[in-house]
């Protein structure tokens, strides 16, 4: 089997996977430039689990981020990786736009990006 589709979990076992097992991989996913997850940032709108299948809703810091390319794979490496986990969709959005209001940081490390 591919990297990105796994055997289905058995049913009623505790293989399905959880929010909080897929908000604990998207922790391990960081923006390159400011040191910090998508889910410090605030980047992940949304967290949609059916059947192993996982929808991610998010967004970048800026439309022009470089990171636009390559983000939805890191995320789609780092939920794969949780068990029972048969597939990922990232949809990249920018409604609303990021702002670092959505951090979820000390005021003090807010002021670190200006």
């Amino acid at each position: 089997m591919s990297a990105l589709h796994r055997g289905p979990a058995i049913a009623g076992s505790s293989d399905a996977p959880t929010r909080e097992q897929v908000i604990e991989a998207l922790g391990g996913v960081f923006d390159p430039e400011l040191g910090m997850s998508v889910v410090q940032l605030g980047l992940v709108y949304g967290i949609d689990i059916v059947n192993g299948a996982v929808t991610i809703t998010m967004t970048l810091t800026a439309p022009g981020c470089p990171v636009h390319e390559v983000m939805p794979g890191w995320i789609r490496r780092a939920i794969m990786a949780v068990p029972g986990v048969l597939s990922v969709d990232v949809r990249i959005t920018f409604d609303p736009p990021w702002t670092p209001e959505r951090m979820k940081l000390s005021p003090q490390n807010r002021d670190l990006l200006g």
